[in-house]
């Protein structure tokens, strides 16, 4: 068996500058996807939290209100604790179903800035049932 010999002609084992600075360009164009990714998410995950901060403080305006009994039929604004408006829409649909003798069945819609805005949380609650 003849032992293998590097064939060394003046020439040295290696990258070129080329090699290298496409490498670099590569690994660095990996760096700022990455780095375009990572916010993204970020900025996305920050909209969904306040998104789901809006709806269960929404929830607790409704809840509130039916729990201390203060329902009525109308409108009643105010303001999310980011400083949005809110305007809640109460309405008894019982007497639009034609269901007599009953407590009120309230259809509670809370909006974002006026009555037709985007809808944040919408229940039907029956006032009364149950004892």
């Amino acid at each position: 068996m003849i032992p293998h010999c590097p064939d060394h002609d003046g020439a040295e084992d290696g990258f070129t500058i080329v090699e290298m600075l496409v490498a670099f360009t590569i690994v660095a164009l990996c760096t700022v996807t990455a780095l375009q990714i990572s916010a993204s998410l970020t900025q996305q995950g920050a909209g969904v939290e306040a998104a789901l901060r809006t709806s269960d403080e929404a929830q607790g305006i409704v809840w509130l209100r039916f729990a201390l009994g203060s329902l009525r039929p109308g409108q009643e604004s105010g303001r999310f604790s980011d400083g949005s408006p809110w305007v809640l829409t109460v309405a008894d649909v019982a007497p639009a179903l034609d269901w007599r003798d009953v407590p009120p069945v309230w259809h509670l819609r809370l909006t974002r800035d006026d009555p037709r805005g985007p809808i944040v949380y919408e229940t039907v609650l029956a006032a009364g049932l149950g004892g």
